[in-house]
């Protein structure tokens, strides 16, 4: 990876960060969900995120299935 996709991923997982704790108002997303890494590809025109959700097993696939509702 070269520096700038490194940055590049920082900036989009605090960025997504951001969205899910501050503007996203869907109740699903209740407990401590945290974005741990972000993989851009080299052409930029794809992003994986990797999240983790804490909670029992319920709660983590509600966020998850709120997290995907908000997915553009």
């Amino acid at each position: 990876m070269t520096r700038r996709t490194d940055r590049l991923n920082g900036l989009l997982r605090q960025e997504i960060s951001n969205l899910l704790s501050h503007e996203l108002n869907d109740p699903r997303l209740s407990g401590v969900v945290s974005i741990t890494q972000v993989n851009t590809s080299s052409d930029l025109r794809h992003a994986t995120v990797y999240v983790s959700v804490m909670g029992k097993p319920e709660e983590k696939e509600m966020a998850l299935k709120g997290i995907s509702s908000a997915m553009g």
